[in-house]
């Protein structure tokens, strides 16, 4: 790379730092004119465009980059956030696929992965991925109430429970979003138990019958 290609970069990189995305888009098209090669050009204009919520223009701009190199984590990740962020979650689930075959062992990527998954009501798949991430990152608070929330939606509740009580161990702020739905899990658990109690003594006072 030039040294004017670097100072361009540069700039713009400055400009995003300094939250200036606006100025930050229009160096870099005006770069990417004449270096469409650049997959570091492409790459944060990518950056630059999904910050002021053009979601769609973020996406052209990482796919620019991907037809340059489609072996960069940072792409096929960041690719997926935006497209999920413009609810498509088929193509995120896509997108974060990639990534975990360029790094399986990215607690955050089978995350969003597992997040993709329940948006598209596939709820064991999410939960494999929930599992995935908190086994690599133990203290993910965020993934355990992941996979907390997809076992409700399962009607599993035992184990949303379990889960749930672990998430708010990492991170009590999430007190607020457990408070929604886990009484609804303990209602039902305590239905179910009540049931099966109830089934246990009526086979029981049949055997007495016979």
């Amino acid at each position: 790379m030039t040294n004017r290609n670097n100072a361009a970069i540069e700039k713009a990189v400055s400009f995003i730092d300094d939250g200036l995305f606006s100025e930050a888009i229009e160096e870099l098209r005006s770069f990417l004119q004449s270096s469409p090669e650049s997959i570091e050009g492409w790459y944060n204009l990518g950056y630059a465009l999904a910050e002021t919520n053009e979601l769609e223009e973020a996406v052209k701009a990482y796919d620019e980059a991907l037809a340059i190199d489609n072996s960069i984590f940072e792409i096929w990740f960041n690719k997926g956030s935006v497209l999920y962020e413009d609810k498509d979650f088929e193509k995120a689930k896509e997108c974060y696929e990639k990534t975990i075959e360029l790094d399986p062992d990215d607690a955050e990527a089978w995350n969003n992965l597992g997040n993709c998954f329940s948006r598209l009501a596939e709820g064991p798949q999410a939960i494999e991925a929930y599992t995935r991430a908190v086994a690599l990152k133990p203290d993910y608070a965020e993934a355990f109430y992941n996979k907390a929330n997809a076992h409700f939606i399962e009607e599993q509740d035992e184990r949303a429970i379990a889960y749930a009580e672990v998430a708010l161990q990492l991170n009590p702020d999430l007190s607020n979003l457990i408070s929604q739905w886990i009484n609804v899990s303990r209602d039902r658990l305590a239905s179910k138990k009540d049931e099966e109690a109830h089934l246990k003594r009526i086979r029981g006072k049949s055997r007495k019958d016979d």
